[in-house]
């Protein structure tokens, strides 16, 4: 048996246990150090943990609302989808991939809002106001929704509408794609992003949403022992890994 194939299983058993104990019942995210070692959590501690499981303990019905925009966040993705010429479905995705549709989200490199932008790119984007005033503007919805649809349609057009390089410069920076020859860089975060938004991407979705992954069907399929490495290499590229139902 491949090395490979004994550390999936022991990484995956170990989420398994961390998504089904009683007492810990919860959401499983891992992020894998430079060593491929696993390191589970109940959230995402920083951007470099990625969902491994969904907790299902309430039903699936109730996960599926949990990936849901609330209708604010919905209106103002959809006017500003049509506002700068983007298909709603994708701003829905990279929303949902930036900050979990969560309008007090703030990353550790200082990203805020539902669109994850940095006080400079926002300026740039139409975001009024200096220091403190920047960063109020910048956690008012409309305003921060507006410049990071600016922002992805600036992208499109330098890429010459290039989906995977424009959603890399967007979370990796316009340099680092320039760098690398005008590929997608070779970061693990930023191909778990462009991987994870492509997968969830679905061209002219309906506006309710776009539909996760629940506890039946091909999702349920991939949870077999001779599986437990392509799962691995799944999650790696941002699919969600569902366990079956206990019979």
């Amino acid at each position: 048996m491949s090395t490979f194939l004994l550390r999936s299983r022991h990484w995956l058993g170990a989420a398994l246990l961390l998504s089904c104990s009683a007492s810990l019942a919860a959401d499983v995210y891992v992020s894998f150090d430079d060593q491929g070692m696993a390191h589970f959590a109940p959230t995402a501690i920083d951007d470099s943990y990625r969902l491994l499981f969904r907790d299902l303990s309430s039903g699936a019905r109730g996960a599926r609302r949990a990936v849901e925009p609330s209708p604010e966040i919905r209106q103002a993705l959809e006017q500003a989808a049509q506002r700068h010429g983007l298909d709603y479905a994708l701003l829905h995705a990279v929303a949902q991939a930036e900050s979990g549709f969560d309008t007090h989200a703030v990353s550790p490199k200082g990203a805020v809002g539902v669109m994850q932008l940095m006080p400079a790119t926002a300026s740039q984007y139409g975001v009024p106001g200096t220091d403190e005033a920047l960063q109020a503007n910048l956690r008012k919805l409309d305003l921060n929704v507006n410049a990071g649809s600016r922002y992805l349609r600036a992208l499109l057009d330098r890429y010459d509408g290039n989906l995977e390089l424009a959603l890399a410069a967007y979370n990796a920076g316009e340099g680092a794609v320039q760098r690398a020859g005008n590929r997608v860089p070779d970061y693990a975060e930023t191909r778990n992003y462009v991987s994870r938004i492509m997968a969830a991407y679905q061209p002219g979705a309906p506006k309710a949403g776009i539909a996760v992954a629940d506890n039946t069907g091909a999702a349920s399929a991939m949870w077999t022992r001779q599986d437990d490495a392509k799962a691995v290499r799944q999650f790696e590229q941002g699919f969600m890994v569902v366990p079956p139902r206990k019979r």
